[in-house]
């Protein structure tokens, strides 16, 4: 029974996939071909395609690797996607789980989209199908630099679309600030304040916000960070309402 159903496979990857297994036997044996394809099915032999233009006739050995090292499904994802799939064990984990869009971030950002998604996982590629991948790594490698990545995340996931207007309008005075840098806790915490008290209420919070802010170790320019952003979340009118109370 099994050497029927390798005799079959054979016959269908000689006959319907001829063309592709002429290729390959540029670089590959008959018996390495029909061995690739009785242990790993015809997505080994199109993983094999994949793999032959880069490494020649070693590319059955890299295969063998991959398969240690991921399993079939690492050998199915070279198939459908190539080598970037399995780049690394993040890049692995990336493309298993959103596939194209995975392979898509690989390429555009081989070294950050690895990086960020150790890091930050599915809320990276969320924000980056929102917001723009090219955006969304401008932030946090600028961002990083002064250790407030994770901060631009929880930002950004707490105000959406609004956040990334500000951060966007204003992203150049708020790294000067020291917005990015140090006060973007003050700033979503006032921001939390006026969701749960109301905006009467969250007023005097973001008041006493900018007064704290403004009078702390950061000095002035932390100050007029929060301020511009009460005043681009509620308008100038409501910013010197709360101000003259």
């Amino acid at each position: 029974m099994k050497k029927l159903i390798l005799f079959l496979l054979v016959v269908q990857l000689f006959g319907f996939e001829g063309a592709m297994v002429r290729g390959l036997s540029k670089f590959f044996s008959k018996t390495t071909i029909e061995a690739v394809a009785s242990r790993y099915g015809s997505s080994g032999v199109k993983a094999l395609e994949k793999l032959a233009p880069k490494y020649g006739s070693r590319g059955a050995e890299k295969l063998e690797l991959i398969s240690a090292k991921y399993g079939g499904r690492g050998v199915e994802m070279v198939a459908r996607y190539g080598e970037i799939a399995v780049k690394n064990r993040t890049a692995f984990e990336m493309v298993s789980k959103y596939g194209n869009r995975g392979v898509y971030l690989l390429r555009q950002f081989p070294i950050k989209a690895t990086e960020y998604y150790k890091k930050f996982g599915d809320k990276f590629v969320n924000l980056t199908e929102k917001f723009g991948t090219t955006r969304i790594v401008k932030y946090l490698d600028e961002a990083k630099k002064y250790g407030a990545d994770g901060k631009i995340v929880k930002f950004l996931e707490k105000f959406g679309e609004k956040a990334n207007q500000f951060l966007e309008k204003h992203w150049g005075k708020l790294l000067v600030s020291g917005f990015v840098l140090l006060n973007a806790d003050d700033i979503i915490q006032s921001m939390e304040n006026v969701a749960k008290t109301g905006v009467k209420e969250g007023g005097e919070v973001i008041s006493k916000s900018v007064d704290s802010i403004v009078n702390s170790q950061f000095g002035l320019l932390a100050g007029i960070s929060l301020i511009l952003f009460v005043i681009f979340k509620f308008g100038i009118d409501f910013f010197m309402r709360i101000r003259s109370k």
